[in-house]
């Protein structure tokens, strides 16, 4: 999929600037228009390469001319080296043009600060060579606004990391973030196309279980209103039905993962996936 573009980005940000000096809360929830349509799916796939489940995920998916993507994570990361049943569930994927494919890499919330950023290139690299013209871009994993137990802003950390993957040119050099719920600005938006992130998660957790950051009691941050829905995305598991869909579709967010599991991995897709 091809990366949001320039124009997209620079429009948003004048947007924000205008939002900043004038929005109240009832004004930003304008702005996010009608209820949104979910054409696209962020599915993470952490399977062990089953064949059956990635033939579902891909051939079902909401996302026109690949525009929906999936999530793939052999090792908590690219692994030590190729394989071959991840090779072939991956190139599998883009024959239903519905879906690319994403590898995953974890940040570890910046902690590692800029030495930590070599380490995390090499994984990067890894996705790519590994499985070569196969991989859209990469899903960053742990992200945070800070490094853990300090006030030090990641910022640059995370812009570091983002423009590494954009120098990957063509559709394989899409970049998500996954904070897991609000960050505090938007930082990873709005900043140069080449820093900036195309997907922010914002939120991960459970629709309703009040010991795993449930999703019925997560509020939209005001600044998210003032982007594209097709900027955000949401994450939710253990849906008891398709309630979440409902809520989802009231929200800013264009990407959606709706699963019926939260301690154990399968199944990824469900009949509330398919609602949302």
């Amino acid at each position: 999929m091809t990366r949001p573009s320039a124009h997209r980005r620079t429009w948003a940000t004048l947007l924000l600037s205008g939002f900043t000096a004038l929005a109240t809360a009832g004004l930003a929830a304008s702005a996010a228009g009608a209820a949104t349509t979910h054409r696209n799916q962020l599915i993470p796939l952490y399977d062990n390469a089953l064949a059956s489940e990635w033939q579902t995920a891909c051939s079902q998916s909401f996302g026109a001319n690949d525009g929906s993507f999936v999530i793939a994570d052999p090792q908590v990361g690219p692994g030590p080296g190729p394989l071959a049943p991840w090779s072939n569930v991956i190139s599998s994927c883009s024959k239903y043009k519905r879906a690319s494919v994403i590898g995953y890499v974890w940040t570890n919330y910046g902690a590692g600060g800029a030495a930590g950023i070599p380490a995390i290139e090499q994984q990067i690299n890894a996705w790519y060579s590994y499985y070569p013209r196969k991989i859209a871009g990469i899903f960053f994993d742990g992200v945070s606004d800070t490094v853990p137990a300090t006030t030090t802003s990641n910022k640059s950390f995370y812009q570091t990391l983002a423009s590494y993957v954009h120098t990957h040119e063509g559709n394989n050099d899409e970049v998500v973030f996954n904070f897991g719920q609000n960050p505090s600005s938007d930082w990873m938006l709005s900043s140069s196309n080449a820093k900036n992130a195309d997907l922010v998660v914002t939120f991960e957790g459970s629709y309703n279980d009040p010991s795993a950051n449930p999703y019925t009691a997560w509020t939209q941050a005001t600044w998210e209103r003032a982007y594209p829905a097709d900027d955000f995305a949401a994450l939710i598991y253990n849906a008891p039905d398709a309630s979440a869909c409902s809520s989802l579709a009231r929200q800013n967010l264009g990407y959606v993962y709706v699963g019926s599991w939260y301690s154990t991995l399968p199944p990824f897709w469900s009949q509330f996936l398919s609602a949302c």
